[in-house]
C-alpha cells in the first residue's frame, strides 16, 4: 500500500481529517516506520497559519494524512518547529496577533487593555 492509499481509505475528506492531525500521523508511522513525525505550522492561504502535524517521507518529502482538513489541502507552506521553539496557539484576544505556548494575550499590554475595556467599556 502506498501513502496516498493510505490517505485514501483512512483520511479521505475534511470531515475524517479536521483536528487529528496527531493521531493521523501516530497511526501513519505504525504502518509506515519509515517516516519521520514533525510538529510545526502549516500556512494555509485561507485559514492562515496553523499548528499542525505531519509527516516527512525518507525522501524529504512531505506526508500529510490530513491534509484534507485544509482549503488548500496541503499546498500551503510546512514549516517544522524545532526544539524549545515556541508553539503558536490561537490568537491574542485583544490585538488578533498569534500568541504561543496557550498564552491568550500577546503582552501585558494587551492583557491590560482588554481588562480596562472589560472593567469600563472604554478603550
Amino acid at each position: 500500500m502506498t501513502y496516498d492509499e493510505w490517505i485514501a481509505a483512512n483520511y479521505p475528506d475534511h470531515d475524517r481529517a479536521y483536528g487529528r492531525c496527531k493521531p493521523a500521523t501516530d497511526a501513519m508511522l505504525q504502518a509506515f516506520p519509515e517516516l519521520r513525525q514533525v510538529r510545526g505550522t502549516y500556512l494555509d492561504a485561507v485559514w492562515g497559519e496553523r499548528t499542525h502535524w505531519w509527516l516527512v517521507a525518507p525522501d524529504g518529502r512531505v506526508v500529510d494524512p490530513t491534509a484534507a482538513q485544509f482549503p488548500t489541502k496541503g499546498r500551503g507552506l510546512y514549516e517544522e518547529l524545532k526544539p524549545g521553539d515556541p508553539v503558536p496557539s490561537g490568537v491574542c484576544m485583544d490585538c488578533g496577533d498569534t500568541v504561543y505556548d496557550g498564552a491568550t494575550f500577546c503582552s501585558d499590554a494587551c492583557e491590560r487593555a482588554t481588562a480596562r475595556y472589560l472593567a469600563t467599556g472604554i478603550l
